[in-house]
């Protein structure tokens, strides 16, 4: 069995116009200790995240403790909305997101569709599961490629389930071979 953590991020200011940079709140730095807190004594082997920074960010701490170098897979980096890989409102976000869970194959902008991302971060697990069986493995993920990706397994992650995810957020998936078998959330225990 492969027990897979993914990590959604931590809260993100959304003042850095470029999605790729965009770092951690004051907050979401806090969250990501808690992050760490929770993951010491879970004996992690590989530790994989998107190419972003705020995804980065959240689980640096815990792979300095594991003494672990992140493995950067670009395609586990978030969906791009925009066309031009810029940040946008979440105002503007959800109604989007909403549309590209109706249609997949719906593209605004030039903006990547739910089915070209759901590909590339099925593919991306793939090649992990594949070459790692038997592993502890934390993937520093979003959102909305992280639900994509639950959606391929069970149609019932969707947009609904998106908007109830956190920042952070972690959901412990065990495999047997590229097959999932078990989805749980794990809730952080508040730290003073």
């Amino acid at each position: 069995m492969t027990t897979v953590y993914f990590i959604r991020h931590a809260e993100s200011p959304k003042t850095d116009l470029d999605e790729r940079t965009r770092g951690l709140t004051d907050g979401g730095q806090m969250a990501a200790q808690h992050v760490t807190t929770y993951l010491k004594d879970k004996k992690i082997d590989l530790f994989f995240s998107s190419p972003y920074q705020r995804s980065l960010l959240t689980i640096e701490a815990a792979a300095r403790h594991f003494g672990k170098d992140i493995l950067v897979d670009d395609d586990l980096r978030e969906c791009a909305f925009s066309g031009r890989h810029q940040t946008m409102p979440q105002a503007d976000v959800y109604p989007l997101v909403q549309q590209m869970f109706i249609d997949h194959a719906f593209s605004r902008d030039g903006s990547e569709t739910f089915r070209s991302c759901q590909h590339r971060g099925i593919q991306a697990l793939m090649l992990i599961l594949q070459k790692n069986a038997g592993k502890r493995i934390i993937i520093g993920t979003h959102g909305f490629i992280m639900t994509s990706i639950f959606h391929h397994f069970d149609a019932m992650y969707d947009f609904n389930f998106l908007r109830q995810t956190t920042k952070p957020d972690i959901y412990q998936l065990t495999f047997r071979g590229t097959e999932l078998v078990n989805v749980s959330r794990i809730t952080l225990p508040l730290y003073d």
